[in-house]
């Protein structure tokens, strides 16, 4: 068996691994999480038990819960999930918000939305397209309103798969799964940033609609308040919910809506606009 740590200061997270294959596996999915291996176990404790090569039990010591899962892309899928679910649920220093980012010019677009807005599917197109990979699904934001995104692998929904396909360099061997599918930023001839804390540039709250075209429109504080708060997962652990240090980014960061049909609607050169808007 091997431990990793993700040490999120006030909170720690081992996961235990058993099985030559399985750590393998592990080892180069959740290479961006930046684990540290350790000794002992620490903290909230997730362990995966190798029962076969593809066949595995993901076990959650705190809930109890246990799991048994047969596809890789789960197997990422539900290991990470219990990761943020751990961090949304403890976390009482810094906020988390529900959102995908990455980095834009010396700061970071952070992406906040609902499941099923296509917010990693869009994730995936921009880090294809130049920007370093930070998360597709939570952001923690500190005392200094700076971001660190938690970086598993890019989750996409199997009917979303036959077009972010497109992205993926050749030979790209994605670790599929029936609920999704894992790629990572390489696989999409891209990078991961370097979890260094970024300031926030830019707030883009996405929609995706089959029959949309390319709609892009500045919110004002109220409207961005609304949608940022909607996607603060841990608010109940702050004071005041969060709302006023929520309120307070709105008004020094500029804050879009995107209506998107498709990869086919968003112009060429987006994640240059993207840029300039934060200027």
């Amino acid at each position: 068996m091997i431990r990793w740590l993700l040490d999120a200061d006030e909170l720690k997270i081992t996961i235990e691994v058993s099985g030559e294959a399985t750590q393998a596996l592990l080892s180069n999915a959740l290479a961006d999480l930046r684990l540290v291996p350790v000794n002992e176990s620490e903290g909230f404790v997730l362990s995966v038990t190798e029962l076969t090569p593809d066949r595995w039990e993901l076990n959650d010591a705190s809930e109890p819960i246990t799991r048994e899962l047969k596809t890789p892309g789960d197997l990422i899928y539900h290991l990470s999930d219990r990761v943020i679910f751990h961090l949304a649920d403890n976390l009482r220093e810094r906020h988390c918000l529900h959102a995908a980012a990455v980095e834009l010019g010396a700061g970071a677009c952070v992406i906040p939305a609902q499941s099923g807005a296509g917010k990693s599917s869009l994730t995936a197109w921009l880090v294809a397209n130049g920007l370093p990979y930070l998360t597709d699904e939570l952001i923690l934001i500190d005392r200094s309103h700076q971001i660190t995104g938690v970086a598993r692998p890019i989750q996409i929904k199997t009917p979303g798969m036959a077009v972010v396909s497109a992205l993926l360099d050749e030979g790209s061997e994605i670790l599929h799964g029936e609920l999704a599918n894992a790629i990572t930023a390489t696989m999409l001839g891209g990078s991961t940033g370097d979890q260094s804390p970024l300031d926030i540039g830019l707030f883009l709250f996405p929609q995706y609609l089959a029959s949309a075209d390319f709609n892009l429109v500045k919110l004002n504080s109220a409207e961005a308040g609304m949608r940022l708060m909607s996607n603060h997962v841990n608010a109940r652990n702050l004071q005041d919910h969060g709302f006023r240090t929520m309120m307070k980014l709105i008004r020094e960061t500029p804050c879009y809506s995107l209506e998107y049909g498709g990869y086919d609607k968003l112009p060429k050169d987006f994640s240059n606009q993207l840029a300039a808007l934060t200027n």
